[in-house]
């Protein structure tokens, strides 16, 4: 997998969404979605970035409407996002036939 050119695909999606993703020095999270910006740990590699990517844009789709999701947290909101996350990566891969 190219994983280049997945993240200019998700970042095509961003851009869709009307969503900014900036890179920052987190120390507790690897990524966090805040109103129309995504923000993304800035010591990962370029993987676990689209990894991350993909999880955060998952939130951004499925618990859009749930209010403030950092403090209140449902058990399985994580669980949900990470399924919908790998699927768009494998969609990623194999619509934009991203192979390496």
């Amino acid at each position: 997998m190219d994983n280049g050119k997945v993240f200019e695909e998700l970042i095509k999606i961003c851009r869709t969404k009307g969503m900014l993703v900036l890179f920052a020095p987190f120390k507790a999270n690897y990524g966090m979605v805040r109103k129309e910006r995504i923000g993304i740990a800035n010591d990962m590699n370029l993987e676990n970035i689209n990894k991350t990517l993909a999880h955060e844009i998952a939130h951004t789709y499925l618990h859009y409407d749930k209010g403030n999701i950092l403090d209140n947290k449902a058990p399985d909101y994580e669980e949900q996002v990470d399924r919908a996350a790998d699927m768009l990566l494998e969609t990623i891969q194999i619509v934009g036939g991203v192979q390496g």
